[in-house]
């Protein structure tokens, strides 16, 4: 590989912030940040490297990305007032977006010194409980996980705190790393109508559980794995599980469903039973089942999908949870044998969005 793409794509794949990636003196006008991203896009662009073709995909694709945050920052300097703003006592925070709105919270883009972030703000009072689980669970995982390669499959909680909302209510806000590049299921799925091929779907739905694996194995279950809170990334083919608001250790009951997802969710979850591993990994079949075309049930799948695919996930979604699939690296074993028989060995298969 050409050593000036070699070394982009490491400094690209380090960064954290985004002078890391132009330089403090690139962010201080949109001009100067724009002569920078021309300067760098001409390095990584892919007509430029035939012989290296994916890692110069990459490349230039996280520098997009970065770029998008990079223009918020640089606009942060605009002295109009921001949408949000907020100080703790490790950062203040500015964010110049309209918020992503979900069930409970509302998502403000944000910049912390450079680095991008999600406010996570309760819009009622009533949801506070809910975002103090999230909070406690994702500081949990970070610490069981420290080191270990399977802690990026889970957001990075950077602080909470308690915000003065403009009616003069206390909001819980959760600050998360803003991840780059990722795009949730719910995106895949609205782009591939149809259903993706199972060669596609594969690395999502490993990420999904080996996520889930590593989380049961803590005693916990997730409780709302629907396909709007799964992030995955085709660049390095990564995968995150959001939204730990509904976690609840093994043995009692989901708070709270998703309105938009209620037929997603284990017959369980509605019935206020006990939830177990088995919650979760009906859901998990929920997700690989939509990302292959199918609707309701297996038996509504593409012609294409092995009958093996579809054996695997009637039994992640028997009604019943004891007689359900309960064990994830046992599913996971299972599903990389009907992969490697399949498709033989696995290779990295490369996975694009199309263009908007």
């Amino acid at each position: 590989m050409n050593q000036a793409l070699s070394e982009l794509l490491q400094q690209l794949r380090a960064a954290t912030r985004v002078q890391e990636v132009f330089g403090a003196a690139h962010l201080t006008s949109a001009q100067a940040l724009k002569r920078r991203y021309r300067a760098l896009a001409g390095q990584a662009h892919p007509d430029h490297h035939p012989n290296d073709a994916a890692a110069a995909n990459e490349a230039f694709k996280r520098l997009q990305d970065w770029y998008e945050v990079a223009q918020r920052y640089a606009a942060a300097a605009d002295p109009a007032a921001p949408l949000i703003a907020a100080t703790s006592r490790l950062h203040h925070y500015r964010g110049d977006q309209p918020p992503l709105s979900g069930d409970l919270c509302d998502l403000y883009p944000a910049l912390a010194d450079g680095a991008p972030v999600l406010l996570k703000v309760a819009r009622q009072p009533a949801n506070h409980d809910l975002l103090r689980v999230e909070a406690a669970t994702l500081a949990r995982l970070a610490r069981e996980l420290d080191g270990q390669p399977v802690a990026a499959h889970f957001p990075t909680l950077i602080e909470h705190f308690l915000l003065r909302a403009d009616d003069g209510a206390l909001r819980h806000v959760n600050v998360l790393r803003q991840e780059v590049g990722y795009v949730t299921l719910a995106a895949v799925q609205g782009a591939f109508p149809g259903g993706l091929s199972l060669a596609d779907a594969a690395w999502m739905f490993n990420r999904i559980l080996a996520a889930l694996g590593v989380i049961h194995g803590l005693g916990l279950v997730h409780g709302a794995l629907t396909p709007a809170h799964v992030l995955v990334r085709p660049a390095d083919h990564n995968g995150l599980l959001l939204d730990w608001c509904y976690c609840v250790p093994m043995g009692q009951p989901i708070k709270a469903i998703s309105p938009a997802y209620a037929a997603d969710y284990a017959p369980e979850v509605a019935a206020r039973q006990p939830a177990t591993p088995a919650t979760d990994l009906f859901m998990a079949a929920r997700c690989l089942l939509h990302l292959l075309g199918g609707q309701n049930n297996p038996d509504d799948l593409p012609i294409g999908v092995p009958p093996a695919i579809r054996a695997l996930l009637r039994a992640c979604l028997i009604p019943s949870p004891q007689r359900r699939v309960s064990a994830a690296w046992e599913l996971f074993d299972d599903f990389q044998d009907i992969l490697q028989q399949t498709y033989g060995a696995r290779t990295f298969r490369p996975f694009h969005m199309p263009s908007a």
